[in-house]
């Protein structure tokens, strides 16, 4: 066996390594199926850094594609395209129960198609919600997205749903992580909230 065949496969090992981590997180993802103003739009919304816990760095992200008609919800099939401009129509708030965070979506640095929100930290183990809203090439467009405690295995609904005027979508499938308490060891894991809140009990 020769030394040139042997680098081969060892670095094909290597490769194969870094990059199957990398294919599960993406697919921690939700894909949304839409026809706005009678064009198919496949958008696939998540966080980053999934799975996603507590004081964990974290975007809202959007992959958003033109699909392929004989199979719209696949985004590696031949002739799915990245659409670019979407900074320019819509933007998303991040939503945990009654508060609230506005974000332009900028695109993700080196991937075409891929936006994210600004950067954020969970504070707390709970659920998520990313609305995306603006205007889609003269159509509304508002669509709220929520996390799942089971992650991707969330959701598969193939039924068509009208959103609002010229905005149906198409599919619904899988889903993305909720934030989840951090597991410690030797000792339990402390959040910066848990820990502000009780340096401000103890100084009052």
């Amino acid at each position: 066996m020769s030394i040139v065949f042997l680098t081969f496969f060892g670095v094909m090992i290597a490769v194969s390594m870094l990059t199957a981590p990398v294919l599960q997180m993406s697919s921690a993802h939700q894909r949304a199926l839409f026809e706005i103003n009678g064009k198919d739009y496949l958008f696939v919304v998540g966080s980053a850094n999934e799975p996603l816990y507590v004081d964990d760095k974290t975007a809202a992200t959007l992959d958003a594609y033109w699909p392929n008609a004989t199979d719209p919800t696949n985004t590696r099939v031949n002739g799915t395209q990245p659409i670019i401009g979407i900074e320019d129509m819509l933007q998303v708030e991040v939503i945990a129960g009654d508060k609230n965070m506005t974000s332009n979506l900028e695109p993700a640095y080196g991937e075409v198609g891929s936006y994210e929100s600004e950067t954020f930290y969970p504070t707390v183990a709970t659920t998520f919600d990313y609305r995306l809203y603006g205007n889609i090439n003269g159509t509304a467009f508002d669509v709220t997205f929520s996390c799942s405690p089971a992650g991707e295995q969330g959701i598969s609904d193939n039924s068509t749903v009208q959103i609002s005027e010229g905005v149906e979508r198409k599919a619904l499938l899988g889903g993305f992580g909720c934030p989840e308490e951090r597991i410690g060891f030797p000792e339990p894991y402390i959040s910066q909230y848990k820990i502000n809140q009780e340096i401000n009990r103890t100084s009052n």
